[in-house]
């Protein structure tokens, strides 16, 4: 069994660490935590141990100063460091000082953090076979050294950096320069959260552990390339004298032997081979194109047309919202087919703006709903999806459209069932404790026992008079609640969770996820950066 100490001035930060580590398994034992070096130094003079995960900014001794001393007196303990995003110039000269790897904080996923301390552990147990495990053990070094340099690219290309400090991790790594014009390749799996969802290939990270191979054998052939997992489903690849024969031949490979497909964004080649971050948005953005040019696509940047002066919308608001009034389901549906056509031959929208007044367009169904003292949350979902969530991640403006143009009836007909319609005494008391008590456990049965129902009878007669269920009605009032509280920036991601009733954040960012397609996080960007811009 392999013993760990945490070391972290954040409690939040070592609660979450002792919840990913298994307890009382036959790998990993916690032995300790501590709040700065020299209170780990203290617990290690008296409890050795094999790995320390150690944060590097702490008072009274930083993670740096704890590794030297580390290295100095246990020199066969391994460390990995947990950093932040501004930590960049400290990770490396940890891993200077002889820490194993590092894991940035903010993007711990468990599965992450057991892989790297299952290796770590893999190369402990082979320093201790001695010689006879000499050839393992300079593999996994390697292996160490490849995944440190795809995660150092991976922030040059996403970050702001200068000229000087890529030159510097290019020298580090050994790395030829790509030779002019550089291009990027922004590649994105098609259908991938339906994929994972699906679980044909077991998780996601078997699944883009598996594309990435395919990709990088395509890409040894063309010699002068890197290949990058972004995140996602998504991958860059940089390359110099960009042969346009390679992204055939990766879409190709990638249907053939996985029976799945890419698209991919080409940015504009670029002369100074140095702009990493530049040639990828560009790329990126090129990406974003296939909403308009569809599935299994390959969009040059060159090939986006000027973006339009003005968006026209397909109505105004009092027109809209009249049709809707009049029960004009055949009209509505017809215009949104018109726009859509030539939204689709002109191609002169942004995608992400395009979106937004998708958005905008909802909000016009859901005014006319709140006007009947209804929620476009308790619309019948049709496909089994809500609509923010298909507005926010349809992957192309065809598929956005027939969904949206499908849901109209659905709307429709709900509009014209619960219209004014008065709820019977019964259902509004346990609307109103709901509304009430979001933030407590909340079971079936003690709503039931409250208006002196049997559990299944409330919950049809629910059902029948709401149009949801009651677990999703729950989950709307509470979505809404935190919609509200993530405009607040005092307030963070985990407590959020906890006033609106969720003990694992984990839970709730999933459950916020599936109601407005993306996650807390991105919602609370996508808002400030709104309101800023």
């Amino acid at each position: 069994m392999m013993r760990i100490l945490i070391v972290d001035d954040e409690i939040l930060v070592r609660i979450g660490l002792k919840t990913i580590i298994p307890m009382n398994n036959e790998e990993f034992q916690v032995i300790g935590e501590a709040a700065s070096g020299l209170e780990a130094l203290a617990i290690l003079e008296n409890h050795p141990c094999e790995i320390v995960l150690t944060d590097i900014r702490m008072p009274d001794m930083d993670g740096l100063e704890l590794l030297q001393i580390i290295r100095e007196r246990w020199p066969a303990m391994k460390c990995l460091i947990l950093s932040n995003h501004s930590d960049f110039a400290y990770v490396q000269k940890a891993l200077r000082l002889g820490a194993t790897e590092y894991i940035t904080k903010l993007e711990i996923q468990p599965s992450e953090l057991m892989q790297k301390l299952r290796a770590i552990k893999e190369q402990l147990q082979i320093e201790k076979q001695g010689q006879t495990a000499y050839t393992k053990l300079e593999q996994k070094v390697n292996q160490y050294s490849s995944e440190v340099k795809e995660k150092r690219l991976r922030e040059l290309v996403l970050g702001h950096s200068s000229r000087r400090e890529i030159e510097q991790e290019f020298i580090e790594f050994q790395l030829e320069p790509f030779p002019a014009p550089l291009s990027a390749i922004a590649i994105q799996i098609e259908s991938y959260e339906e994929l994972t969802h699906n679980n044909r290939f077991q998780s996601d990270r078997l699944l883009t552990y598996t594309v990435k191979n395919v990709l990088s054998e395509i890409l040894k052939k063309y010699g002068n390339g890197e290949l990058l997992e972004i995140g996602g489903g998504k991958f860059c690849v940089l390359i110099g004298q960009l042969n346009p024969a390679v992204l055939q031949e990766m879409q190709n490979a990638v249907h053939t032997f996985l029976k799945i497909s890419i698209s991919c964004g080409v940015s504009p080649p670029l002369e100074d081979p140095y702009l990493l971050q530049q040639a990828y948005e560009k790329a990126d953005y090129s990406l974003s194109y296939r909403f308009y040019f569809g599935r299994s696509c390959i969009v040059a940047y060159h090939q986006i047309p000027p973006a339009a002066h003005r968006l026209s919308d397909p109505w105004d608001e009092e027109n809209l919202l009249k049709r809707i009034d009049e029960q004009d389901e055949s009209g509505l549906r017809q215009r949104l087919k018109d726009w859509t056509q030539e939204l689709l031959s002109k191609k002169d929208v942004p995608p992400l703006m395009l979106r937004e007044t998708w958005l905008s367009l909802l909000h016009m169904f859901s005014r006319s709903l709140k006007a009947d003292g209804n929620d476009i949350y308790s619309v019948t979902l049709h496909e089994n999806q809500y609509p923010y969530h298909v507005i926010r991640n349809a992957e192309t403006l065809q598929e956005l459209a027939d969904w949206f143009v499908g849901w109209i009836p659905v709307f429709m007909d709900y509009k014209r069932q619960h219209g004014k319609e008065k709820l019977r005494p019964e259902i509004q008391t346990v609307i109103r404790i709901i509304t009430d008590q979001y933030n407590l456990p909340m079971k079936v049965a003690d709503l039931a026992c409250k208006v002196g129902y049997t559990e299944n009878y409330l919950s049809m007669l629910f059902k029948k008079e709401t149009g949801k269920t009651i677990t999703d009605y729950v989950t709307n009032v509470r979505m809404k609640t935190a919609r509200e509280l993530l405009k607040n920036p005092d307030y963070k991601i985990f407590e959020i969770s906890e006033k609106i009733g969720y003990a694992d954040p984990n839970h709730f960012s999933r459950s916020f996820k599936q109601l407005e397609g993306m996650y807390p996080t991105e919602f609370r960007k996508l808002y400030f950066g709104g309101r800023s811009s």
